[in-house]
């Protein structure tokens, strides 16, 4: 599954009824059909539903599905439009006129009172008024009725697109239908699953309007992750092997304040497989780390502090040719030391994965990002903004743009974008994981995702799989445990301990 601009979409449509010859009538009423099916399986056709049918495409998949709910047996529907058949669209005129010979109900008042008591009575609410269409702000009439349907805090059912939210930018357009569920068709919408789109879209679920499986396949978007991409992805074991196949890295990082960080990244590392893992660490917390990491070697470092002191660097150059993967940043803290021992990284040809605070002092030189070998950075927004010098509300407002920019200057990236819904991108692709919940809303948390970065990128020695896949293991773990636990509760050490069933599930998962 994909997620696609408005552009891709009604290229999509476009190709259909060009090129296959399908009229879009036709692709409404599958349109419906599907709709009509979600009805079927997930509502009771003793509930009074209210369609909210608006001037276009949407409208007509509005009318459409009235027609499909009254022929299969439900029993209370009923339409509200205000719009004259000669400012509708053609297929949206065609349905109005046979859900009119049906002698459904419509409704066609402008008194608000009358409207108010008419979404009041409804059990559920269809949003048909826009779709991904909108180009504009929603003003007047349209304005009142959608702030008074979110007043009511009705369950509401989104056709495509909760009206008011732009299909590409996400932005909300002047106002926005706060939607329940919004069953787009054939493809995520990119509108959906960045902010702030995706908090209005409520659940979102795909559905098939029979478009020709090769203009899906097609359509370049940002892929999804999922069980099948996450199963081809993982690493295989191989028989034939030993800890030198799998990866030697050296885990660069900790300080007496924040000896955690580095401790949860390094158990995620060796629980998703890496061959042999090396810490260096400030020596002030070697022991306590000994303590707690029996199965990764330690090579103390000068401290000062309680952090790296100047001494650490040369003794970084004199060991890094020894390893092919470096992790560097975590619980390392912001100092002159820190920018030394990143700049001694990036310098090198090794392979590397940079989180936490090595992403903030490359803010400081991001020069050093031009390099040839395999770079995988993971900021959050926050630290995206160290990187690409764009203010936080922008990154926010443009994530695509900002990492398109930031790719073109730095092509040989691999960029893991942390938000609600992480996106997962290079030069040539594009993923986005919208798996997970706000239980990884804690510190530590992008810690133990390093660490599954690292230990997959160990076997495979493939940056975009294994970053997409870490992301999605990660991700779903704190979902396994959302099952039994509540998220006030899930730790990021509990991730670490979901770990091992998490893999044995992607790997025998039949998909």
């Amino acid at each position: 599954m994909k997620a696609v601009t408005i552009k891709e979409m009604q290229g999509m449509d476009a190709s259909a009824i060009h090129d296959y010859g399908i009229p879009s009538i036709v692709l409404m009423e599958h349109a419906a059909m599907a709709l009509c099916d979600y009805f079927l399986k997930n509502i009771k056709k003793e509930k009074h539903i209210l369609i909210l049918c608006g001037p276009g495409n949407n409208g007509g998949d509005g009318f459409a599905l009235a027609r499909l709910l009254v022929q299969v047996g439900f029993s209370y529907v009923k339409i509200y439009c205000n719009v004259e058949y000669k400012d509708m669209s053609n297929d949206e005129y065609t349905n109005a006129r046979i859900a009119e010979n049906y002698h459904i109900p419509r409704i066609i008042t402008a008194d608000l009172k009358e409207i108010k008591h008419m979404l009041e009575s409804a059990d559920i609410v269809v949003d048909a008024l826009f779709g991904t269409g909108l180009t504009r702000n929603i003003t007047g009439f349209y304005d009142q009725l959608i702030l008074q349907l979110n007043v009511l805090e009705k369950y509401v059912i989104s056709i495509d697109m909760p009206s008011g939210i732009h299909g590409d930018t996400a932005q909300i357009m002047g106002v926005a239908v706060q939607a329940s569920k919004t069953l787009t068709f054939e493809s995520y919408k990119i509108g959906q699953i960045i902010y702030p789109g995706s908090a209005y879209c409520g659940e979102v679920i795909p559905l098939s309007i029979q478009m020709p499986k090769e203009i899906v396949e097609q359509v370049k978007g940002i892929t999804i992750l999922d069980d099948k991409i996450a199963k081809e992805m993982l690493p295989k074991r191989r028989s034939h092997s030993n800890k030198g196949s799998y990866g030697k890295a050296l885990l660069i990082g900790g300080s007496k304040q924040m000896h955690g960080a580095i401790t949860m990244c390094a158990k995620a590392a060796l629980q998703s497989g890496i061959g042999t893992l090396t810490l260096f660490v400030p020596d002030c917390i070697s022991f306590l780390l000994s303590l707690k990491l029996e199965e990764s070697m330690i090579i103390e470092a000068s401290s000062e502090n309680g952090f790296f002191s100047m001494n650490a660097v040369d003794e970084l150059k004199r060991i890094l040719p020894q390893f092919d993967l470096i992790i560097i940043g975590n619980g390392m803290g912001r100092n002159d030391v820190s920018r030394a021992l990143v700049k001694t990284v990036l310098e090198s040809d090794c392979a590397c994965i940079v989180d936490g605070d090595a992403l903030y002092e490359i803010g400081k030189m991001p020069n050093m990002l031009q390099r040839t070998s395999p770079t995988i950075l993971t900021p959050h927004i926050k630290e995206m903004s160290y990187l690409s010098g764009r203010t936080v509300n922008d990154i926010i407002k443009k994530p695509f743009e900002t990492i398109e920019a930031f790719l073109q200057t730095y092509p040989s990236l691999t960029l893991v974008l942390k938000d609600e819904h992480t996106m997962i991108v290079n030069k040539d692709v594009g993923y986005v994981n919208l798996s997970g919940n706000n239980a990884l809303a804690k510190g530590g948390s992008g810690d133990v995702l390093c660490g599954i970065i690292a230990g997959l990128y160990g076997q495979s020695k493939c940056a975009i799989s294994s970053a997409c896949c870490g992301v999605y293991i990660h991700a779903i773990s704190a979902d396994f445990l959302l099952h039994r636990e509540d998220a006030n509760s899930i730790l990021p050490n509990d991730l670490i301990l979901q770990l091992s069933k998490i893999f044995k599930k992607i790997r025998q998962k039949t998909v």
